[in-house]
């Protein structure tokens, strides 16, 4: 490591997203990983014992929410700045990603080399999405901000994300609430919460929507 290194911890449960992250970054003097995670727990207590300067963190360990987690990251690490490298739908997430306070977004079908693009963007002080997502953001700053809201599954929280994703993945409610730590009556007010907010009238049709959700067929 040289003393212009920068430190970075990398967050992600898959071993194959792992080797090619380090075999990426081998190649990168001015990153070295001083540390990997493959779960929430050790993630939070690497960041505060390494307290990084970089973190690459993907979004979903082991069925969990991540934007919870990268919240937490950098109130353990305050001056690390996170990319994230996922593969949940990059509409809905990246910009949920940076209001959370990530630097950064790339999905994971978009391949290695974007991250050593995105971590130089970050390194210079940027904030780094897709063409895609920068596109369309500029299409919704010209669009009627209510309506917009109106009909997005963005008015969601980040919890009825979570929960939303989960019946996507095919989840039980009684699965639900147990990943959640919470109760199966709770769980069925979210379904009717996000049903309201998204204006549907069967749980069949939340069931549908979350589906496409998972796999990356939001509505515009």
């Amino acid at each position: 490591m040289t003393e212009t290194s920068r430190r970075l911890l990398i967050v992600d449960d898959h071993p194959v997203v792992l080797y090619g992250l380090r075999f990426l970054l081998e190649k990168k003097p001015s990153f070295v990983i001083c540390g990997e995670a493959v779960d929430s727990a050790s993630a939070r207590a690497q960041a505060e014992a390494l307290q990084p300067d970089y973190i690459i963190l993907d979004l979903v360990l082991g069925g969990r929410d991540g934007i919870e987690l990268l919240q937490d990251l950098l109130a353990l690490a305050p001056s690390a700045r996170i990319l994230v490298y996922s593969s949940q739908n990059e509409w809905s997430f990246a910009r949920r990603s940076v209001k959370a306070g990530a630097k950064g977004y790339v999905a994971k079908s978009e391949g290695l080399p974007i991250v050593a693009h995105a971590l130089d963007v970050i390194a210079a002080g940027g904030t780094f999405v897709s063409d895609a997502v920068r596109q369309r953001l500029m299409e919704a700053f010209a669009t009627d901000a209510a309506e917009l809201e109106r009909t997005s599954i963005d008015q969601l929280s980040n919890r009825e994300m979570q929960v939303l994703r989960m019946i996507g993945e095919g989840h039980s409610s009684r699965e639900i609430a147990r990943e959640l730590g919470i109760s199966a009556k709770t769980i069925g007010t979210y379904y009717e919460r996000i049903k309201v907010k998204l204006r549907l009238d069967r749980f069949r049709d939340l069931e549908i929507l979350a589906r496409d959700h998972v796999m990356g067929r939001d509505p515009a």
